[in-house]
């Protein structure tokens, strides 16, 4: 793995794709100290994506482990779905290759998102953000 530090503070964004839990966690403790300003994505690098190897849960574990950065969720599948309900989950950030051609040669286009999906993420993502509301208990 090359890891590439970026003394300024700018902001990082650290995928984990195909990277063990332990490494992930060597990763947090030589970037914190260095760079306090990033986020760390679960991610499942296969394109396109199987639902059942997404492993959203990780996020959960993510956040366990390293409640003091964001943590997000970087997507491979084929539409929109999961990456909501990686939101609803608790992703701060979400990675998204996007194409203007699903049909065009390459890996990933067939599980890249076109103009038009892209526009329905943002608005599903909007939405859930306004569903999951605050934690107080409200009578309407």
């Amino acid at each position: 793995m090359v890891l590439v530090l970026d003394y300024s503070g700018r902001p990082m964004v650290i995928s984990s794709g195909m990277q063990s839990m332990d490494t992930m966690k060597q990763v947090y403790q030589i970037v914190k100290p260095l760079n306090p300003n990033f986020c760390f994505l679960q991610c499942t690098s296969a394109y396109p994506l199987q639902p059942e190897d997404v492993n959203l849960r990780v996020i959960s574990e993510y956040q366990k482990l390293f409640p003091d950065i964001p943590i997000g969720y970087s997507g491979h599948e084929t539409g929109i779905a999961i990456s909501v309900a990686a939101v609803a989950l608790g992703a701060k950030v979400l990675e998204r290759h996007i194409t203007l051609d699903k049909t065009w040669k390459g890996s990933d286009h067939s599980a890249s998102l076109e103009p038009g999906e892209l526009a329905e993420l943002v608005r599903s993502v909007h939405l859930v953000e306004r569903a999951l509301g605050s934690p107080t208990k409200q009578l309407l």
